[in-house]
């Protein structure tokens, strides 16, 4: 590899190189990143002719114009992901001493419109979904109470096996997640069962006693079945996505994506001051208390309500 390399040869060997010390999802997701954005944009230029006004400009055409539709810009969450990718392939290159390091300091993002505010059931949009459940009770809807009660991911809660499962220590283990990787070179999908999220995301979680005694009626003896299907083949997350809908169409609640469930449950623990924000973050598999802070820290506003009426006996 030379400066004169042209940079789809990089992304290529740089990706190659990098498969076997990542997940497959997140292989999968670089390379849609090269293939969609990077490559088309600086595919046959030669990587020691890249420099960081090339890189500014290209993120403010990407904010302006990025979507692959052709109808806008992208948010500056992609474009940070986009930027990523591009940022360790050309690392790459200068480790193996093909270019000077850029310096990556002089790159800058647009502003964050706004703050993105959390999406979760109130407490009364919760009680309704739970009715529903205790009068539709199965696989599936117990499926919803655990992520509702524990705040798991879909993928983890696809994943959850009987030997996962602990009657006697009233715990759930999350140390695997299902889902569906696009490979975009071979225009093809597959089902795939790995590790969670990241290493704090592999986690026992203690289950409610109620939860548990719920748990209990569907539990089976053979440790390979998969909780949601009771066989040794899971369901994937889009089919119980699905499911999901449907469900909440059926009995007329109000239309949420299945990942608000795991919302509701730390907005609900944030709610009780008895529940400590550490245990809160351990409990998601987050990889600080700062994230979970970040994520949810201005979701309680009724414990700011009790925290300024305090002040009520200074007037």
């Amino acid at each position: 590899m030379t400066n004169n390399t042209q940079f789809k040869t990089l992304l290529n060997t740089w990706l190659n190189q990098k498969k076997p010390m990542i997940t497959p999802s997140t292989h999968a997701s670089f390379t849609l990143i090269a293939e969609n954005h990077l490559i088309p944009h600086f595919g046959k230029r030669k990587i020691g002719s890249i420099t960081e006004q090339d890189i500014q400009s290209y993120i403010s055409y990407l904010y302006e114009s990025g979507r692959l539709d052709k109808s806008g810009g992208l948010t500056v969450k992609t474009i940070r992901d986009v930027i990523l990718v591009f940022r360790l392939a050309m690392e790459y290159a200068y480790k193996e001493r093909a270019i000077p390091l850029l310096n990556w300091d002089l790159i800058e993002y647009p502003k964050e419109l706004g703050v993105k505010k959390v999406v979760s059931l109130s407490k009364d949009q919760e009680q309704a979904l739970i009715q529903c459940i205790y009068m539709n009770l199965n696989r599936k809807t117990a499926g919803i109470l655990i992520a509702l009660f524990t705040g798991v991911r879909i993928g983890e809660l696809c994943g959850l096996q009987m030997k996962d499962i602990s009657l006697t220590d009233k715990t759930i283990s999350i140390n695997k997640t299902v889902q569906r990787i696009y490979d975009k070179k071979k225009g093809e999908s597959y089902l795939h069962i790995g590790p969670p999220k990241t290493k704090t995301s592999a986690r026992t979680i203690p289950v409610p006693s109620l939860l548990m005694n719920i748990i209990k009626k569907f539990y089976t003896e053979n440790p390979n079945h998969y909780f949601l299907t009771g066989k040794t083949k899971p369901t994937e997350p889009r089919t119980y996505r699905q499911f999901f809908s449907r469900f909440l169409k059926r009995n007329r609640l109000q239309k949420v994506k299945f990942h608000e469930i795991r919302h509701t449950f730390a907005v609900r623990a944030i709610e009780i001051p008895e529940f400590d924000i550490k245990s809160l973050s351990e409990i998601l598999g987050h990889k600080n208390v700062s994230f979970t802070l970040n994520v949810y820290g201005s979701a309680n506003l009724q414990q700011k309500v009790k925290c300024m009426n305090l002040l009520n006996d200074l007037l």
